[in-house]
């Protein structure tokens, strides 16, 4: 089965464009657990693709997806995970502390509160709709890309140490 489902993954990324390297390593792939790596990996082509499509995911990777930091309409409480993809209309808690360093992807209709504190580093991508409030203390640096017109990002504690910084980017993504 996993076999057929890297094929099926790699006919989809070839139609979207994906580059012959990257296609020829994700068709070999027999493991879910490596196409979820992978899809970590290169999470610019499969959040400016939607690909694969959240369904798909959640059909094929529902079981795995979320100890690996991807999430699909789905509720979360995670902490000083190294990445977070939040897909559909996953809502919940990022948090990140102490020295950890944080890459937080929240698209469609995520709705996120993210902790910063301490001396922790965040880097957030918010596409769509998806809605980032953002909670900064200490000495805590939070870098946010928000791309297109829809979705929010509000600022609501920042600590005098605290460094919020907002980049409001042209292009609805990468």
């Amino acid at each position: 089965m996993e076999k057929g489902l890297s094929k099926t993954l790699a006919k989809e990324a070839k139609r979207k464009g994906i580059c012959k390297e990257w296609h020829t390593a994700l068709k070999s792939l027999n493991d879910r657990k490596a196409m979820v790596e992978m899809y970590l990996r290169g999470i610019d082509f499969c959040l400016k693709n939607d690909y694969p499509a959240n369904d798909f995911i959640k059909a094929h990777f529902g079981d795995i997806a979320p100890q690996m930091g991807v999430f699909v309409d789905c509720e979360i409480s995670v902490e000083n995970s190294p990445k977070c993809v939040c897909l559909g209309a996953t809502f919940g808690i990022i948090k990140t502390d102490t020295f950890n360093v944080s890459e937080i992807f929240a698209k469609h209709q995520s709705e996120l509160n993210v902790l910063a504190a301490d001396n922790a580093f965040v880097m957030i991508d918010v596409f769509d709709d998806a809605v980032v409030n953002i909670h900064a203390h200490d000495r805590a640096k939070v870098c946010v890309n928000k791309y297109g017109d829809g979705g929010r990002v509000n600022i609501v504690e920042e600590s005098a140490e605290a460094q919020v910084k907002i980049r409001v980017k042209n292009s609805k993504t990468y």
